[in-house]
Formats: C-alpha cells, sequence, structure tokens
C-alpha cells in the first residue's frame, strides 16, 4: 500500500530524560520519572517507587466523530485507572496520553501519529480508529511503537498480509469484516424460511458512504445479495461527512420499495436523521444500519423511532449475563460513568490497554517493543469482546462464536435485544412497526 502524501520518514526525536524531583506535581508532569519518596500512591496513580510510561490514544475527539471518539477515550482512561490502582505493571504505572485525529482527515491523524512517534515516554498506542486507510500502521511499525487497533480490518488486512514480519508491533482486536457483507443477508433469509417475515420479491436498496469502510461493507452485502437471488433495486452514494437531507435518497427508495434497506453510512447523525426521515413514508421493508445505533448517542437522537431498526457489531461486549468478562467491565463501566450501556469504542481501546499491559507484565521491559509485540500476537485471552487469539498471516483477531463474534441486534421496547448468534442471543426478531398490520 502507498504511504500518505502528507507522510515523510521521520527519525524519533529521543526525548531528554526528565529530572528527578520530588512532589506530587513532578510525578503528574514528567514524561518519565521516578516517583518521588515523598509522593502518595494516590498522587502518583501507583505505588511508591513506580515509573510512569504513557500509553498514547488516537480518537476523533472533535467533529462529526466526537461521540465515538469519547467512548475511545472512556475505555482507554478505565483501564488506566484500574491498572494503576492494582499497583501497575512491572514497577511502572501508566498515564494517557490523548491526540485528536478530528473527522479522520491525513493532515490530523499525520500530526498526532508524528506526536506519539516522536514521544519516547509513549510505549504503546490505542485506538478504535484513526485514518481511514490505516496509513499510519506503517509509521508506528517504523518507529517500533506498539499499536493496537480495531477499526478499519479490511485495510489493516491489505497493508500486512504482504510482509507480516514487518509489523510485530501492530495488532488488531477485531476480526476481518467479510461477515459484515453475508450476516444481514443470511438473517433475512432465515427470518423468511421460518415465516417471521415475507419478502415482495427479494429485493434490496443499497446506501452507502464515500469512504473505504463503507465501501467495502457495501460492495460485500451487493455481492451477497445476489449469490442469494435477490435483485438489487438501486444503489446511492453520500460524501463522506455530515448528510442532513435525505430526501433525494429516499425519493428513490420510495420509488424502488425494496424488502431490506441497508444504509452502511456509519456515522451516528448521518443514519439518526435517515431514520428520522425514512419514517415520514417508510416503506414495506426491514432497515439495517451499519454501526451507527450500537453508539448510545443514536438513541438519544431517535428514542422511540429506533423501534424495529436492525444493526451489528464485531467489536463491542459481548452483551450476555453468562459471560464474566463482559459482565464485569459492564459492572466497572456503570461505576465509572454512571451507564450499563457500554460504548463500542470504549470496549476496543479498554480491551487494547490491557492486552498491552499483560504483554508488558509477561515481558518487563516497556522499551522492547518487538518482544511485547510478539507476546501480544501469540496471546490467547477471554475479553469483554470475546476471546482474541490473532492471525499471524494478517494481525487480525479470529472471527467466529468461539472467538469474537458478529453480533446482530434490534432495537425493541426501547432497548438493543441481541438476536445472533444462537449462542449469546437474549431475543428473536420482531417485524418492525413501519411493517405491521
Amino acid at each position: 500500500m502507498a504511504r500518505s502524501p502528507f507522510l515523510r520518514p521521520r527519525t524519533p526525536i529521543r526525548a531528554i530524560t526528565a529530572v528527578a524531583v520530588t512532589g506530587a506535581l513532578a510525578a503528574l508532569t514528567a514524561c518519565s520519572s521516578s516517583t518521588s519518596p515523598d509522593a502518595s500512591a494516590a498522587e502518583t496513580g501507583g505505588a511508591a517507587g513506580t515509573k510512569e510510561i504513557q500509553i498514547g490514544l488516537l480518537a476523533p475527539l472533535t467533529g462529526a466523530l466526537a461521540s465515538d471518539g469519547l467512548g475511545m477515550k472512556q475505555g482507554a482512561e478505565l483501564a488506566v485507572k484500574q491498572l494503576n490502582e492494582a499497583g501497575g505493571v512491572n514497577g511502572y504505572t501508566f498515564k494517557l496520553k490523548v491526540v485528536d485525529v478530528q473527522s479522520q482527515s491525513n493532515d490530523a491523524v499525520t500530526k498526532g501519529v508524528q506526536t506519539l512517534t516522536d514521544d519516547e515516554s509513549v510505549k504503546a498506542v490505542v485506538t478504535g480508529y484513526a485514518s481511514t486507510s490505516n496509513f499510519e500502521i506503517d509509521e508506528f511499525a517504523a518507529a517500533e511503537k506498539v499499536y493496537l487497533i480495531g477499526g478499519n480490518t479490511a485495510q489493516t488486512q491489505a497493508i500486512i498480509e504482504k510482509d507480516p514480519a514487518k509489523y510485530p508491533t501492530v495488532w488488531s482486536i477485531t476480526p476481518d469484516y467479510d461477515a459484515y457483507g453475508t450476516e444481514p443477508v443470511d438473517l433475512a433469509e432465515s427470518w423468511a424460511e421460518q415465516g417471521l417475515w415475507k419478502p415482495r420479491n427479494k429485493s434490496a436498496f443499497i446506501v452507502r458512504s464515500d469512504n473505504p469502510y463503507s465501501e467495502n461493507i457495501a460492495d460485500g452485502l451487493v455481492k451477497h445479495f445476489k449469490a442469494k437471488g435477490w435483485s438489487i433495486a438501486g444503489q446511492e452514494k453520500v460524501p463522506f461527512g455530515t448528510v442532513n437531507d435525505w430526501g433525494t435518497v429516499l425519493g428513490k427508495i420510495r420509488s424502488a420499495d425494496p424488502d431490506f434497506i441497508v444504509n452502511t453510512d456509519y456515522q451516528v447523525s448521518n443514519e439518526a436523521s435517515f431514520l428520522q426521515q425514512f419514517l415520514q413514508k417508510p416503506t414495506e421493508s426491514l432497515v439495517f444500519m451499519q454501526y451507527g445505533p450500537n453508539q448510545p448517542q443514536f438513541f438519544e437522537l431517535t428514542k422511540q423511532q429506533a423501534e424495529g431498526v436492525l444493526f451489528n457489531n464485531l467489536a463491542g461486549m459481548v452483551p450476555s449475563p453468562g459471560y464474566a468478562p463482559a459482565a464485569q467491565l459492564q459492572k466497572d463501566w456503570q461505576a465509572a460513568y454512571g451507564t450499563d450501556n457500554v460504548d463500542p469504542q470504549g470496549v476496543m481501546t479498554y480491551v487494547e490497554t490491557m492486552i498491552y499491559a499483560d504483554a508488558l507484565r509477561e515481558v518487563g521491559d516497556p522499551d522492547d517493543a518487538p518482544a511485547i509485540g510478539a507476546a501480544i500476537g501469540k496471546s490467547d485471552s477471554e475479553r469483554a469482546s470475546g476471546r482474541i487469539v490473532f492471525d499471524q498471516t494478517t494481525h487480525l483477531a479470529k472471527q467466529g462464536d468461539d472467538y469474537v463474534p458478529l453480533q446482530s441486534f434490534q432495537f425493541q421496547d426501547e432497548k438493543r435485544v441481541l438476536i445472533a448468534p444462537e449462542k449469546y442471543k437474549s431475543g428473536s426478531f420482531q417485524l418492525p412497526p413501519w411493517m405491521k398490520k
């Protein structure tokens, strides 16, 4: 994959080792310092005698994706807090260094990556997603920084599978997105077979956004719909960014009157406005939206209007009461943030931070990034998002009901109800209210 034109090879600037000083202020502000014997554990974030290292976070904290960025920040903050309260790892406590990538522009991501690679006190970087193409993977690999990422797995795979040995410090806790391009179709087929709904002519309308994530999933769905004997009643592409007026797109959808509508524009506000405008004159169609309804902000914007909407997620918490890692994170999230609606982006950065900490515990030396990367790659652990085992050729987590499962949901009675897979589901598909006679 070609490097971004905004990036140039850089030699990381070696940070000057901070002079040890006494007092809590130094412990909080030094990039890398020994804890003063006079400072309390509460002041330093860990026990006396520890040293502090930083974990970088790339997150879209401003712009249209800010709700995702907030979730990423909360997840990483919670993990850092828990690690420090437990005394740190191998004599090290942690501090989060947050960088805003805004709306995923190349310039913002490039600046953020350079900020983190130039800072020697940053030993690892976590994110849900940063750029749309994941071009930053090459920069972190070249700088020998541990980089744990969740989103855009097709882009991650395309970069890494050409030469996995070149990326020993880069790993994705999310599987490939192939199932995103098949599961909604397969579920629709199964509901028809069970008599839960009856498609009139097996037609689908696909709405996509002009970005790789949306395009790849939409392409997969089109292919799978056709393979299953469905017709594509229409396709529309909207620009990547804020879309307030869906009138033209919805006019074409109403004219086509499909059985199944898919919108892969994952931005929460866009999907909320699409649904609200669709409901002004709904068609007899199931409505599936890619990712956006997973975010708490979607329901805040739509409330009861969300009833019946279908969506799925590969990287969020497995919301099964019998799955201990998820139940514990839900409890901890409630205590930290006053809600048990755990943000899916927060799940990713929480899990990534904990995976890094476990690898550091095994290796011991935070400066030995290749060894830490190797430990991450060989790890096998039960996390809130499922069992994470890495594919050595793509550096992606493995997907499946016994690994990281694809979870399919429907809003029912103002709640997110897990309707697949069978192993974890808490409810079953229901016809949306606009289709009930």
